[in-house]
């Protein structure tokens, strides 16, 4: 924080940040390649920043105190988050029309101390910022001159939309919606594409993401929610998503095609989210475009690092939701021996079946996508050969490739309607039944049987073409309710519960 009285960096909570900036020494030693940056500023603490930058001797003042403030911390560097020059941010917040210029003038004072301090230390001080997605953030600074002076520029590619507007609307559309609207439009592509154009240069822009979503309530029905007017609305991390709406019946599962995001109606509200599909598609979007790197905010949102994996995996060039080559036999550093699908895990690893996302991590919680769920199902068979596939949405070289060929070519799986077969897409638990009821089929296993879907109070959301699939896999013991009586048919399946449904699946458990 910035103490008002001196102007100078200060600690917010001198106990517990001396604490948490031990640990994170701790933790550089054993991951030498980490740097550890403190950030100043932010949506609460912006308000003195127009304070220490109006003159010459201010902003001295205060970029000899960031520098003393990383040297007795034993940190990295420095991240500004002034949120905002000339005005905007929270009430209260210190502003001046000279902010334009003096934003410039402190980022230079205090990458003149950095790098002095540097010259003398024998190492580099990273010097950061956070920029806001709209265009008028960047008429608000000097985008070409300030991007000169720092390392990089963390793009605050969300908050696009939320409850400070008259309409529910997308958090984080990857790109603009081009239906009307009752109000502004922006998005992530068009973010980035601005500060490319005012000259910055791609490889100091880090793209932030969401871990979380909006919830408005009291919407109409009209458009399943988006664009309407609303009663009340509230932030939702990704954690409370996955465990109080994603298995939730009342809530239809719905996505934007155009703006490449999910969304939810039901029980009178229009929720806007992530999933690991657009997370990926957002880090392919940072990769294509050469950016520096992606970030998030914040961590705790998304405690199983679902999305942060998919998106890491697409910026890699890991294939977004792709299970890569590596993977083991156990000892996944997120999979404890407390957790349910612990047995699971080492079973299907240990059969091969499913691999770790990489060397030391099985990602129980990353959504179980299409792609991989064939994949696994190819593996079960014995990974046989098989004519290309003619779907346009195969990337050539993907790890899916060759499975999809093969189960297409075997009739265990379709495409959609348009022709795509969608290899990233999440698959729900309903299209999981009828792939494993094919599947089953082909291997000339019993699938007479049958149970009942009326016990379930969803039961008749089950698709046409899946109601055989879903009332065998029931049957089967394969597909067990959420709850006493949901099945949940369009949910997904994280890669932990379909590792469980394949040891239900597996022979020797139909043999005992």
């Amino acid at each position: 924080m910035i103490d008002p009285d001196t102007g100078t960096l200060a600690l917010g909570d001198p106990a517990q940040d001396r604490k948490n900036f031990a640990a994170l020494r701790d933790l550089r030693e054993a991951w030498p390649h980490l740097k550890l940056l403190v950030s100043v500023g932010g949506w609460d603490y912006s308000t003195y920043f127009s304070d220490v930058a109006s003159t010459a001797a201010r902003r001295e003042t205060f970029a000899q105190s960031c520098v003393d403030f990383l040297v007795e911390h034993g940190l990295d560097g420095i991240d500004l988050d002034w949120e905002y020059p000339v005005s905007g941010g929270l009430p209260g917040t210190v502003h001046r029309p000279q902010d334009k210029k003096n934003f410039t003038l402190l980022l230079q004072a205090i990458r003149t101390k950095l790098d002095r301090q540097g010259r003398r230390d024998g190492k580099r001080y990273s010097l950061t910022i956070a920029g806001a997605a709209g265009a008028d953030y960047l008429n608000k600074i000097e985008p070409e001159a300030v991007a000169e002076l720092v390392d990089h520029i963390f793009l605050m590619a969300y908050d696009i939309h939320g409850p400070w507007d008259r309409y529910a609307d997308l958090n984080a559309p990857l790109y603009t919606p081009s239906e009307d609207s009752p109000q502004y439009q922006n998005s992530v592509s068009d973010s980035i594409q601005r500060y490319l154009q005012r000259g910055v240069p791609a490889e100091k822009l880090v793209l932030g993401m969401p871990l979380y979503g909006y919830c408005y309530q009291g919407v109409s029905s009209r458009n399943h929610g988006l664009y309407s007017s609303y009663d009340s609305a509230s932030s939702v991390p990704y954690r409370t998503l996955v465990s109080q709406y994603l298995s939730d019946p009342a809530y239809q599962q719905l996505r934007h095609e155009e703006a490449q995001v999910p969304y939810l109606y039901g029980n009178g509200s229009f929720v806007t989210y992530e999933d690991p599909q657009s997370m990926a598609a957002k880090g392919a979007l940072a990769r294509e475009e050469g950016l520096g790197g992606i970030g998030f905010w914040e961590l705790s949102q998304d405690s199983g690092s679902t999305l942060v994996e998919s998106a890491v995996d697409a910026f890699t060039g890991g294939g977004g939701t792709a299970i890569p080559e590596e993977g083991g036999s156990g000892g996944f550093l997120d999979v404890s021996p407390e957790d349910w699908f612990h047995e699971a895990v080492e079973y299907v690893s240990q059969q091969g079946w499913m691999t770790g996302t990489s060397a030391s991590r099985f990602s129980p919680h990353l959504a179980t996508s299409r792609g991989m769920l064939v994949t696994i199902l190819h593996r079960l068979a014995g990974t046989p050969e098989a004519p290309a596939a003619h779907f346009p949405d195969l990337s050539a070289g993907a790890y899916y490739q060759e499975a999809v060929a093969w189960a297409a070519a075997e009739g265990i799986v379709e495409g959609y309607d348009d022709g795509r077969f969608g290899p990233d897409d999440p698959v729900t638990r309903e299209q999981t039944a009828a792939i494993l009821f094919r599947f089953a089929d082909w291997q000339g296993r019993d699938t007479s049987g049958r149970a009942g879907l009326e016990d379930f109070r969803d039961g008749d959301q089950v698709s046409p073409y899946a109601r055989e699939a879903v009332a065998w896999a029931v049957e089967a013991g394969l597909l067990t309710g959420r709850g006493e009586d949901t099945l949940a048919p369009g949910g997904t399946a994280s890669r932990a519960e379909t590792a469980a449904l394949l040891v239900r699946f597996s022979p020797d458990q139909e043999a005992a």
